[in-house]
């Protein structure tokens, strides 16, 4: 069907209001900067129609500007929310890679932490997420919650990130990890097979957090495999410390 418009559709402009810069930080690398969202409103758009979301936190002096267009118009949800699926046009790098900058300087990442004295035996984690982004604001998280002193650790912290299960793999056959955290779906590796083959090399030694949206399949099938806990996206960091410091303060 062809349209017949006089004039092209108008850019639309939403603004995405943040609490906190982590939260803005969040949403990027587990929804915008993977090409894709759902946005819950009651307003108008049409398939195609162009539009360019604003992200926006306190100490920002301007909106970060992200492209993108409107591909579904539909419900989702119980009970159910009206809203648009949007895809992000990050195809050009050099696009992408522009906006990862203004993101990732939003906040300061907190370089790695270790403790100044060599008595206390570190603690480590790894993380295995192919997106850079994603892990990288993971571990930061970590770092910044455990140099605030929360929780009662026993050590200082390290945090060791891979993209393939096979560099986690020689690294795990060098040196053990108290914690590993995994991206449960991704398209670099099948992540129920990864924590499957983990559990039967380690049995329950291991603590494994397994991190996606919050399907019942993909929960049921994370702990099927052996995952300690699943964890839902968007993943708060508070949510994802606090179960580290459960898991450690077992051991």
């Amino acid at each position: 069907m062809r349209e017949h418009r006089k004039f092209d559709r108008a850019t639309a402009v939403i603004k995405v209001n943040y609490s906190t810069h982590g939260d803005l930080k969040m949403d990027y690398a587990q929804n915008i900067s993977r090409g894709g969202l759902f946005l819950a409103t009651e307003n108008h758009f049409e398939l195609g129609q162009d539009i360019e979301l604003h992200l926006n936190t306190s100490g920002l002096k301007n909106a970060i500007a992200v492209p993108g267009i409107v591909r579904w118009i539909g419900e989702r949800g119980t009970p159910a929310v009206k809203g648009i699926g949007v895809q992000f046009k990050l195809e050009d790098p050099v696009v992408k890679e522009r906006i990862d900058r203004m993101v990732n300087v939003v906040d300061e990442p907190v370089q790695n932490y270790l403790a100044e004295t060599m008595e206390a035996q570190s603690i480590q984690v790894f993380i295995l997420d192919p997106n850079d982004f994603a892990s990288k604001m993971y571990a930061d998280g970590i770092y910044k919650m455990a140099r605030r002193g929360e929780g009662d650790l026993s050590g200082p912290v390290e945090v060791s990130r891979f993209n393939t299960p096979q560099d986690l793999k020689n690294t795990l056959d060098d040196r053990p990890c108290n914690a590993l955290i995994i991206e449960l779906k991704s398209t670099e590796f099948d992540g129920v097979a990864v924590i499957k083959e983990l559990r039967e090399r380690f049995g329950e030694s291991l603590p494994i957090f397994a991190i996606s949206r919050p399907f019942p399949r993909d929960r049921y099938e994370a702990l099927e495999a052996g995952a300690t806990a699943f964890l839902n996206k968007p993943l708060q960091m508070r949510t994802l410390f606090n179960t580290l410091l459960i898991c450690l303060q077992e051991d």
